[in-house]
């Protein structure tokens, strides 16, 4: 008798979104699989000119849209100018 009341009154239903917002945490903890990393970005022209110091760069990028290796033009200080700059290995 005494559930019936509590279901009648509602503290029934409170439980169950407690259990459900406590699973929906750990779905999301084990879900995840880093899909944007951080990368970063090295001058491809400084190496061969040398001027001393490196130019890097560090950004974020998707893996899914651009799984191969990133390259941007980016501005390197020691050189004065845009020069490509090149995904590192990690």
């Amino acid at each position: 008798a005494a559930a019936m009341a509590a279901a009648a009154m509602g503290r029934g239903r409170a439980a169950p979104a407690r259990a459900a917002q406590a699973s929906r945490g750990v779905v999301c903890m084990a879900a995840k699989k880093d899909v944007r990393l951080v990368v970063t970005l090295e001058c491809t022209e400084q190496k061969g000119s040398g001027v001393p110091g490196m130019s890097r760069y560090t950004t974020m990028k998707n893996r899914r849209n651009t799984p191969d290796r990133l390259e941007l033009m980016k501005y390197n200080k020691h050189l004065k100018r845009h020069t490509l700059h090149r995904e590192l290995k990690k």
